[in-house]
């Protein structure tokens, strides 16, 4: 299957400057010859070259330093100054891999787990709106929905000149469709609509749905919960982690849509939204206390709370 991606509009495409696309080229042989190299070494190298890699970049990035800091302070006031700095670090260490691993895909093989009535949404060819996280392996979940079906749908943030030259997700039968894009929502909602199985991570802020996070108040991302009542799919919950032995775990879960029916449409949906993000958010603060320091805590997660 080739990669849909789905970044273009009706609107007259910009077309880049001599000096951009040699900027680009020159970026992109660079990353070509870093991941060949990377790709020389042995699996557990690899992991600790990267890991090393992004506690440097955390160390003299200051402010994302920080905020991360300050986020495991407040989401985990118990812990010492230390350990919260201590935790970052490993943090971040583990999520640059996370990262990286996206540039391989086809060389990563998660084990899944799931109950029967998740086994069987992901086994029908129906499609599911997939809640996922900043978690792990970033690309593990909708690379383990491709292993189920043929339509794995995801956002990314990969810059066009990348994207067209490593096509990452081709190689795994994921679709990716450019975050940055116009029309980003309407290409998913298109994509729900044949069916696709929709992964979005929505872990991050969004002025959308208020939510509680920790113990306190901040608002997140509904887009996929929205998707999910508009076509009419089942809800998912899905999230991936690392073993101490470098082997990807998915885990996928239902998440049940319960819809008053005493009041008007309009609220209706907008209650459902707000109940269903609540247990998404309680769910995944249950998932990140569990395996803290492989969460991305680096977001400015509580923006103006």
């Amino acid at each position: 299957m080739n990669v849909k991606l789905s970044n273009k509009s009706t609107a007259k495409a910009i077309t880049p400057s001599p000096r951009a696309l040699i900027k680009h080229k020159t970026m992109s042989l660079g990353i070509r010859f870093l991941l060949s190299t990377l790709m020389k070494l042995t699996k557990k190298r690899r992991k600790k070259l990267i890991n090393n890699i992004g506690k440097i970049i955390l160390r003299f990035a200051t402010k994302t330093r920080k905020r991360a800091i300050n986020n495991i302070v407040r989401a985990m006031p118990e812990l010492s100054i230390k350990e919260a700095t201590d935790l970052a670090f490993e943090a971040y260490g583990n999520c640059a891999y996370g990262v990286a691993e996206s540039f391989w895909l086809s060389q990563v093989e998660p084990d899944i787990f799931c109950d029967e009535e998740t086994l069987q949404i992901l086994q029908s060819g129906t499609g599911a709106c997939i809640a996922t996280m900043h978690l792990g392996c970033y690309e593990a979940v909708p690379l383990a929905v491709a292993k189920f079906a043929n339509n794995s749908v995801t956002l990314t943030n990969i810059p066009d000149f990348l994207a067209d030259e490593m096509d990452f997700y081709s190689a795994v039968n994921i679709t990716a469709i450019n975050k940055k894009s116009a029309h980003a929502f309407s290409h998913l909602l298109i994509q729900a609509g044949n069916n696709g199985y929709i992964s979005l991570h929505c872990d991050l802020y969004a002025n959308q749905t208020e939510v509680t996070f920790f113990g306190q108040k901040t608002k997140a991302p509904s887009g996929v919960v929205l998707l999910a009542k508009m076509t009419k799919k089942p809800l998912l919950l899905a999230y991936a982690v690392y073993q101490d032995d470098g082997q990807v775990q998915v885990f996928f879960e239902t998440l049940p849509q319960e819809i008053s029916e005493k009041k008007p449409a309009e609220q209706e949906i907008e209650q459902n939204v707000e109940q269903v993000m609540a247990q998404i958010y309680q769910r995944f603060e249950q998932i990140i206390r569990q395996y803290p320091s492989q969460w991305y805590w680096s977001y400015n997660r509580w923006k103006n709370y």
